[in-house]
């Protein structure tokens, strides 16, 4: 009898996610954010995390008795990449929900990228709910809002998306559709660290910015200052990503009876 080490991460699915595979995506991702003309590549994947973030706010609006009357996904002018719309529900948990909520579903797609089928699996089902609110809540933002133009660009790039995931979803081979979905999942589980910093430094006026957010509104909710908020987003964000980095790769190898 002897035990026997195994090293990496196999689900029920058959498939594994080897730490290269992070490093790669990581290593990818900020060669192409870094790089002048090459990262307008990342167009698209940018407006895919602020469809993660608005989604976060509205279905923590919903789940709380609100109504989402309107989601918008492009850029307003006024700073804002995004915005959700929300009526009644508890605006102390779904202001919170977009920073929040969006590194719990890079956390979330990290776990489920490990396997090659349930990549596939999770690009499909993204495309389905991402056209479902392109058809819902977005076009709310026309009629209800009366925001035409950011209503009519969401719907288009939020269509297109939606088309694009089920598309790979589809037609992809197994290890590129794998491989997507993952950096996907960097991308998302990067962002929430990031964009939370941005906040944090905004609200410090260390960078520019003439309009409110989320900090700023819990902190006209709360009376606790938007700094404040914005530091817990960010240091939470980094605690989620850390701790699914940790569960993934940084286990003791299991050992089982041979």
């Amino acid at each position: 009898m002897r035990l026997k080490s195994q090293v990496g991460f196999t689900d029920a699915g058959g498939g594994s996610a080897s730490i290269w595979l992070l490093v790669l995506a990581t290593l990818l991702s900020l060669v192409l954010w870094n790089v002048p003309v090459i990262n307008w590549i990342l167009g698209p994947i940018s407006v895919f995390v602020t469809t993660i973030h608005e989604l976060s706010h509205a279905i923590a609006c919903l789940a709380t008795g609100g109504e989402v009357s309107g989601l918008t996904i492009v850029d307003d002018n006024q700073g804002h990449g995004g915005l959700t719309f929300c009526r009644g529900g508890i605006p102390f948990i779904y202001m919170q929900a977009g920073y929040l909520g969006t590194a719990i579903f890079g956390c979330l797609f990290l776990l489920f990228g490990r396997s090659e089928r349930m990549s596939r699996f999770m690009l499909f089902m993204l495309g389905c709910l991402i056209g479902l609110t392109s058809l819902s809540f977005m076009v709310g933002t026309i009629f209800s809002e009366g925001r035409i133009l950011e209503g009519v660009g969401s719907i288009v790039w939020g269509l297109a998306m939606a088309g694009g995931l089920v598309w790979c979803a589809l037609n992809l081979r197994g290890r590129t559709a794998h491989f997507l979905f993952f950096f996907l999942a960097v991308q998302t589980a990067l962002n929430s660290v990031t964009s939370a910093f941005t906040l944090l430094t905004t609200s410090f006026g260390l960078t520019a910015f003439g309009s409110w957010s989320d900090a700023t509104s819990m902190q006209k909710l709360t009376m606790i200052p938007a700094q404040i908020w914005a530091f817990g987003w960010a240091a939470a964000s980094i605690v989620m990503v850390l701790a699914t980095l940790w569960w993934m790769y940084g286990r003791a190898p299991r050992k089982e009876i041979i």
